[in-house]
């Protein structure tokens, strides 16, 4: 998405020497400025920008970055789009990484109580189930792609987990007139270390409440790049994200200079709907509200603000949610009764109590801004608040999902120096060795069976094999093969997955039918100096592979590459490479591969 970079009004009460000549700068500029739209011309550019602005909103309107679409191949994916109402030649694709699918775009109709086109495009079966970026073309010069937009499943899940964030304050928190507050990016390193771990734990998605910056003014005021810097970090999940603006996101301040109304114009320019400052009869309520299902599961998310610089104060007064958003509620929850067995609603803070959750029929809310945790894990319904993200917590909370039976769990935290969940590459994950050891350190008391990890393997491969993991799908169509590998992540433990690229293939005929057993043995002695003796067992008579690595994905020796028979075998390994050439000491790694079984072990030479 593209939109010109627009301008904010300088404070009141600043030097009238210093505004004169801002403005003279202003007229100068003006030929090359084009405003992106009524609701912005009371701004003007008074601080040039020190990087580029983000992907602001301009055709696609939903799916977004931060309202992504969740589908499987065969479905029908909605896609709402703000266009001429003449606009024809509509077309639609997914794009992820160097992959391009087109979607097939079936009916595409203008709804003008809504100033939107709604079109239908039928998601293609695909190669690589992952986050898609989304874009849409048309005649007359449409082109528009919007990030991390659709997430393409293999199944919606019976069983699975979600978590909620809240609170990040990016890309600080603290505001523009303090010490080195332009130059701060503490809590972008905070919920990078989040993002980080949850890229491996791998939810269904992430559900994220608001105060997503700090200052919502402050997008273009002195340069500062607060949503474009947001949204450039939201960008790294590799899970969808559910956003939802909370009071530092659209409330305003009534202490920064920016004129009113500023923060929540800024919202709309980058994760909402700019149709909100003048909303259209099919779209009355000035507010971004939204909703989404996962099999029996319905999640309702509901803009959540203070009204400190009292912006359109017969719209938004002073209360959490306005009436509209209420009946929008109701009528929401009715809908999705007929469909759904529980509700989840998602919000930044119900400020005022006006929701009343057993009356609505919800299991479970979700909300933050007090930065702390609070409500009881005791049973339905849930009223929970999850600690902030920012100032070093690294809060996020877990929830369960089975059916339609949810289970919050206690709040976890990353740790100051991300020590709760750690993950370990030998040698780099960057598909350049042949094998790759992945260690994942687990000192959360919690089970992620639905782990995954990507791990780039060098091209090209007659196949690449695992220990320590299951590989679900391998994305060839780049410079390298990503290896995605499902891992059971158990509570406090330590899980070692290991990825080796098959350079030659298996000889015609030598793998049998059925399933074998591979099997390495403990070797003996272990350490050793020079030589140890190397065990393994085969269930059929097949051609094996047995071959030292060294840590860094080098392959050492190859002891073993031919038939062999079932049964138990043993062979020496001299410490020496294939050269002759002693190895010094360290840990090894031996590998025995045979028609799709694997069994690696590590072996430590001490001389």
């Amino acid at each position: 998405m593209f939109s010109a970079i627009t301008s904010r009004a300088e404070f009141a009460g600043a030097n009238p020497t210093f505004l004169a000549a801002r403005l003279c700068l202003l007229f100068l500029l003006l030929p090359a400025i084009t405003v992106a739209g009524s609701e912005y011309l009371e701004r003007q550019v008074l601080a040039v920008p020190t990087e580029a602005i983000g992907d602001t909103l301009t055709v696609i309107q939903r799916p977004l970055q931060n309202i992504p679409a969740l589908v499987t191949s065969g479905d029908t994916l909605t896609i709402a789009c703000e266009a001429d109402p003449g606009t024809t030649g509509w077309g639609a694709q997914l794009i992820h990484l160097h992959k391009t699918l087109d979607l097939e775009v079936i009916a595409a109709s203008y709804d003008p109580s809504t100033l939107w086109w709604q079109l239908q495009a039928v998601v293609p079966p695909v190669a690589i189930y992952e986050l898609y970026d989304l874009r849409v073309f048309a005649d007359s010069g449409i082109d528009d792609i919007t990030r991390n937009a659709v997430q393409v499943l293999a199944e919606f899940k019976n069983s699975y987990y979600f978590f909620h964030l809240t609170d990040p304050h990016l890309p600080d928190h603290e505001f523009h007139d303090s010490g080195g507050a332009v130059t701060d990016s503490t809590e972008m390193v905070d919920l990078r270390a989040i993002i980080q771990d949850l890229n491996v734990i791998n939810p269904e998605f992430v559900l994220l409440t608001g105060d997503i910056v700090n200052e919502g003014e402050l997008e273009d005021y002195l340069g500062w790049r607060s949503y474009t810097r947001a949204q450039r970090l939201l960008a790294e999940f590799e899970v969808p994200v559910f956003l939802i603006a909370g009071n530092h996101d659209i409330g305003g301040w009534d202490a920064t200079p920016p004129p009113a109304g500023t923060a929540r114009r800024e919202w709309w320019r980058f994760f909402g709907w700019k149709r909100l400052a003048n909303p259209p009869p099919g779209a009355p309520r000035a507010t971004q509200n939204y909703s989404f299902d996962y099999g029996p599961v319905h999640f309702v998310a509901l803009d959540s603000y203070i009204n400190y610089d009292d912006w359109r104060w017969p719209v938004y007064g002073a209360t959490s949610f306005t009436s509209g958003q209420l009946q929008w509620l109701v009528v929401d929850l009715a809908a999705a009764a007929t469909r759904s067995t529980s509700q989840v609603m998602f919000y930044h803070r119900d400020f005022d109590d006006q929701l009343n959750l057993g009356g609505l029929g919800i299991e479970l809310a979700l909300g933050g801004h007090i930065h702390r945790d609070d409500g009881s894990l005791s049973g339905p319904p849930y009223d929970l608040t999850t600690n902030n993200v920012c100032d070093g917590e690294r809060a996020h909370r877990l929830i369960r999902v089975t059916g339609a039976t949810l289970t919050p769990r206690p709040t976890l935290a990353a740790g100051a120096s991300g020590q709760m969940f750690q993950v370990q590459y030998t040698p780099a994950n960057d598909g350049t060795s042949d094998l790759v050891t992945t260690e994942i350190i687990n000192n959360h008391g919690e089970r992620f069976q639905n782990g995954q990890l990507r791990i780039h393997m060098p091209l090209p491969a007659s196949g690449y094999e695992v220990t320590g993991g299951n590989l679900l799908q391998v994305d060839d169509s780049g410079p390298t093969a990503i290896c995605y590998v499902g891992v059971d992540i158990l509570p406090n433990s330590t899980t070692s997955v290991t990825v080796t690229r098959v350079i030659t293939d298996v000889p015609a005929g030598s793998a049998l039918p059925g399933s074998i057993v591979v099997d390495l043995l403990p070797n003996f002695p272990n350490p050793f100096n020079p030589v140890t003796e190397l065990r393994y067992q085969l269930s059929r008579t097949v051609h094996a592979r047995l071959a030292v690595y060294d840590l860094q994905g080098n392959r050492v020796r190859l002891l073993v590459d031919q038939q062999v028979p079932a049964g138990e075998h043993q062979i020496r390994w001299d410490g020496q490479d294939q050269t002759g050439h002693a190895m010094p000491s360290g840990v090894y790694v031996v590998r025995l591969s045979a028609a799709g079984g694997v069994s690696a072990q590590k072996i430590v030479l001490a001389r």
